[in-house]
């Protein structure tokens, strides 16, 4: 059993097109708003996918590498031809930004 069992998705939640509650329930996961804390102790390495309403969508493109969640980091090192374990928590990953 793992200890990874928290979503950390930017709220409001409403912003979203799916029931994010109902989905974090279904996955056993507990979801905290991720723009109210910079800790990702115990994120899950897999949670739901969720997708923000069109209006709100055009809003959400984070730029600062730092504040991105782990999938969108992973990707944002991959372009920048950072290698890096994919396994990698976060916090390790956040140390590869290359500085400006």
């Amino acid at each position: 059993m793992t200890d990874k069992n928290i979503w950390y998705l930017p709220g409001p939640f409403h912003r979203y097109e799916d029931d994010v509650k109902a989905l974090a329930k279904k996955a056993g996961l507990r979801i905290i708003d991720a723009s109210a804390t910079e800790n990702r102790d115990n994120e899950s390495d897999s949670p739901p996918k969720a997708k923000l309403k069109p209006e709100y969508a055009a809003d959400e493109a984070e730029t600062n590498p730092a504040k991105m969640g782990v999938a969108e980091l992973r990707e944002w090192l991959t372009a920048q031809g950072v290698e890096f374990d994919p396994k990698a928590p976060k916090a390790d990953l956040v140390k590869l930004i290359p500085a400006e």
